[in-house]
């Protein structure tokens, strides 16, 4: 019998049986937030750094539990154009997490509060992104992010465009798991709940170019309302999830 090759024997422990699976519940670690009006560069940055002390302190004894050293992420709020440690942030980046210096990369000119959306969408909003950027972080941590690479060189057209979605609805998940477990000092009741519903859902269904990257309206409601509930990475391994649970 051929011997299974190192590089698939590395990639089921990391992305199918990593330690962060059943390292137990995300804490509630008494997030403290600004009460401000986000509504300006100064303003978002004020926010998703508070929202993101709140993550580096929930995360740290999950991965270090999982085997791994902690490194503290950073966030920045840039305009577009900005130069960042992944190059320009273009109009369409939006948001983005850079592995190059752990940064978390938000348009603030995007997330700032408007009469359209009020205060309340604007803050959940920040804090749901920051969350799921977080995911990324903490992927790039425990080396999923590493095997996702080898799986993202190794496959092309709509094969690649699945691992992608494996990628991102974890990260998601991820951010829920997060989100549950600090709901109540995140006070994420009532039109909050309903802010956080509406971000955790939105899917990747009818966009203009039709690429299907981070998964459907369904894929990701059930993943985030599994994490939100479980408080628990254990609920996110969607590298093992059949195709039809990454559509």
């Amino acid at each position: 019998m051929r011997a299974t090759p190192t590089y698939r024997t590395q990639e089921e422990i990391y992305l199918l049986r990593n330690k962060i699976y059943s390292a137990g519940q995300v804490p509630a670690v008494a997030c403290s937030l600004p009460d401000i009006a986000v509504r300006s560069q100064k303003a978002v940055q004020q926010y998703s750094t508070a929202v993101l002390d709140c993550l580096q302190r929930a995360w740290k004894p999950l991965v270090v539990r999982a085997g791994v050293k902690f490194v503290p992420a950073v966030t920045y709020a840039v305009n577009q154009g900005s130069k960042t440690a992944c190059g320009i942030f273009r109009k369409e980046d939006y948001v983005y997490y850079c592995r190059a210096n752990s940064g978390i990369y938000l348009d603030w000119d995007q997330l700032v509060e408007d009469e359209g959306t009020g205060p309340v969408a604007a803050q959940i909003t920040i804090q749901y992104l920051m969350a799921h950027e977080f995911g990324h972080h903490v992927q790039r941590l425990v080396r999923i992010s590493q095997y996702f690479d080898d799986r993202w060189d190794r496959t092309t057209g709509a094969t690649r465009l699945e691992q992608m979605r494996r990628q991102e609805l974890q990260a998601s998940c991820f951010a829920s798991a997060f989100l549950g477990a600090n709901q109540a000092s995140l006070n994420l009741y009532d039109d909050r709940l309903n802010a956080y519903r509406r971000a955790a859902h939105r899917g990747d269904d009818g966009q203009p170019d039709g690429v299907r990257d981070h998964g459907s309206r369904a894929s990701n409601t059930s993943w985030t309302d599994d994490a939100f509930a479980a408080k628990s990475p254990a609920v996110c391994n969607t590298w093992a999830a059949p195709a039809e649970w990454v559509s």
